[in-house]
């Protein structure tokens, strides 16, 4: 029996038929595994394209979010930065007055009304909660959105708790200015001084220069100007977001040279390096440069008698109004008279010297300028933190037309001045003969 089965075995396995069938069997069993294998990969495939889908629904929803954060914060910054102006304009020239005529008490009341303000960036962080509860940011790992990201919010933050700081604080003293009111004035005298009889106005002088003086309205217009850490953090989200918005409108999750160049253009306050845009479309980088209005007390020509601390009747060379923005530009008003005077744009800092930054890594300085007649000419001037504020320092001349004009001054020409310890930024001299003149942008570049 055995031996006829062990024929009957050898037989089905000679057999041909039988041979191709169990190759046919096991090439249907191949196919069905690589098949299953293909299905796999194609599920794979579509629920990782699904997962992307998603993901970037959500990076294109941040975007948005942050387009309209922008804007939002541009006009914060804004208001901030008019208010530092105002604040720093009534401070400089009507704060210590012992009298004021109509439109210094008007300006004075705008730049108190201002530095009151509370103004808060409310950003739209909607669509960045909803990625990090969705549970994609694991698909980020590692991606320089990813950083990208993080650096955007955590300066949201950051701008978040110093407004709350900012803002408690303007609170206070506003509640202080209110309880330490003049009590021979109404407050619409303040207001409306426009609205007064002449005489009215002139009895008024005293409670004016009580409220003007009053050291918690002193503190809130410092405080405006204490914002250079706000309008920092104001720039660097701008810069943040828009190339954020850049990098997802080019659907890359990794920076290429554009992305680079948004970036590189990061200014860090504490490198030491100076900050190249001193004025732009008329407005003074605040953030990290001041202004002062220096001048002789030897006057040849009657003004508007302005009168200096302490009530010596001697009269300043320039009023509130003879540095202001307008028509994105900033005008300078110099009404003539004095020896000298001057209009000084310097590196502010809490140095018992002059603070100073470093701007050898540039070699020109380019002004864009106008006169308001025609014919003007101007004399431009640069200090470091040692040169000695007699005069000797080195004034490049600029002959200016109505039309607006580009110059190219090589830093080298101002021989005078180390620029690896720039204190004075961008200086304006005068002499007797008055000046009106605008300046669009003020920026030292690297030409070489």
């Amino acid at each position: 029996m055995l031996l006829i089965l062990r024929k009957m075995k050898r037989s089905y396995l000679d057999n041909s038929d039988f041979r191709k069938y169990l190759f046919y069997a096991l090439g249907e069993m191949v196919l069905i595994v690589i098949g299953i294998l293909i299905a796999l990969q194609i599920d794979n495939w579509n629920t990782a394209t699904k997962e992307q889908e998603t993901l970037w629904s959500y990076l294109r929803s941040i975007a948005r979010n942050i387009d309209s954060d922008l804007l939002a914060v541009n006009d914060v910054r804004a208001k901030r930065e008019e208010t530092y102006e105002a604040s720093a304009r009534t401070a400089g020239f009507i704060v210590e007055k012992t009298s004021y005529d109509v439109a210094e008490i008007m300006f004075a009341y705008n730049a108190l009304a201002r530095s009151q303000e509370l103004l808060f960036f409310d950003p739209n962080t909607s669509g960045y909660e909803a990625l990090k509860s969705s549970g994609n940011l694991d698909e980020m790992q590692g991606t320089d959105i990813e950083r990208l990201l993080y650096d955007y919010y955590e300066t949201v933050s950051r701008i978040t708790h110093a407004e709350q700081s900012h803002n408690e604080y303007v609170r206070m003293l506003s509640l202080q200015v209110i309880n330490h009111w003049p009590k021979e004035m109404a407050e619409w005298e303040f207001i409306l001084p426009r609205s007064l009889a002449a005489d009215r106005f002139q009895a008024l002088q005293s409670s004016y220069q009580e409220l003007l003086n009053n050291i918690n309205t002193i503190s809130l217009y410092r405080r405006a100007r204490s914002i250079e850490g706000l309008l920092s953090d104001y720039e660097e989200l701008n810069r943040l977001g828009s190339a954020y918005i850049q990098l997802v409108e080019s659907g890359m999750m990794n920076f290429d040279d554009t992305i680079h160049g948004i970036l590189d253009g990061k200014y860090v306050p504490s490198s030491g390096l100076g900050y190249p845009n001193v004025i732009t479309d008329g407005q003074v980088a605040w953030h990290s440069y001041g202004f002062l209005a220096p001048s002789s007390t030897n006057y040849r020509i009657a003004g508007r008698s302005v009168e200096k601390p302490g009530g010596d009747g001697q009269r300043e060379a320039f009023y509130f109004d003879s540095f202001e923005q307008s028509d994105n530009s900033l005008h300078i008003a110099y009404p003539g008279g004095a020896d000298w005077a001057a209009i000084s744009i310097y590196v502010q800092g809490s140095s018992t010297t002059r603070p100073s930054l470093d701007f050898s890594g540039f070699d020109k300085l380019v002004l864009e300028v106008k006169g308001d007649l025609g014919g003007e000419t101007i004399l431009v001037h640069l200090k470091d933190k040692d040169d000695p504020d007699d005069g000797s320092q080195t004034n490049i001349e600029l002959q200016l037309s109505d039309q607006w004009q580009t110059f190219e001054i090589d830093l080298a020409d101002f021989q005078n001045a180390d620029t690896s310890s720039l204190h004075l930024v961008l200086g304006f001299l005068f002499f007797e003969e008055a000046q009106s003149f605008s300046v669009r942008n003020a920026t030292y570049v690297k030409s070489r």
